[in-house]
């Protein structure tokens, strides 16, 4: 007997599986009869099927989280060996960390109203999967953006959020160091490899080593 989905960690409604190709294409039950594409499942949580406001329910034809399972087994397994807050204290933490952010209706993360440094939550539900993000997508914000005119704005700012991504992340990367994170993995132009990296404990010689390819 495969074991019921745990709910959503933030609304409490229902999370389903739904039946992909080896791409992450949703394939109905019919296609386990010819599966010329490979079979996989994702995990998914409808707008259809969820609380207002829920920050990871999806439109119908949209994934949750970053993950395509080989079977329903490792799929169930792996939402339901979380621990039910997991998700939920972990942004807590970041947004206690970017004091003044906020969740808005199109399920983004709000870390700096200002100058609009956001992630978006909409395929997130998992801590690990956040931190693929805040790296991504925050790390130009510490290296090399400018939103002043003055250049030691810029400097100031690019290290207070270098210092609060540390926080967020339990890590010490330098300037040096983050840069190389937005070169090899900003904007998400390599979300495998900021996987391995995150999974390796933020291995270094990983990106080292794509950088030097």
């Amino acid at each position: 007997m495969i074991e019921k989905l745990k709910p959503c960690p933030f609304c409490g409604k229902e999370a389903r599986l739904q039946l992909t190709d080896d791409e992450g294409n949703f394939k109905d039950e019919a296609y386990l009869e010819n599966p010329y594409s490979g079979v996989g499942y994702v995990i998914v949580h409808d707008i259809s099927n969820s609380a207002d406001c829920c920050p990871i329910a999806t439109d119908s034809d949209s994934s949750q989280g970053s993950y395509i399972y080989a079977s329903k087994e490792a799929a169930i397994n792996a939402w339901n060996g979380r621990t039910d807050d997991d998700l939920t204290n972990y942004i807590s933490k970041i947004m206690n960390i970017f004091y003044g952010s906020f969740i808005n209706h199109n399920k983004e993360l709000i870390l700096i109203p200002k100058t609009n440094l956001y992630v978006c939550l909409h395929d997130v539900n998992t801590p690990t999967d956040l931190k693929f993000k805040l790296l991504e997508y925050c790390s130009r914000e510490c290296t090399f953006v400018e939103r002043y005119s003055q250049e030691w704005r810029n400097r100031r700012y690019q290290d207070d959020i270098l210092l609060r991504i540390n926080k967020c992340l339990g890590t010490n990367f330098t300037q040096e160091e983050m840069e190389l994170v937005y070169d090899v993995l900003g904007n998400g132009c390599n979300h495998k490899l900021a996987k391995r990296f995150v999974s390796s404990g933020y291995d270094m010689k990983l990106l080292e080593e794509k950088e030097n390819e």
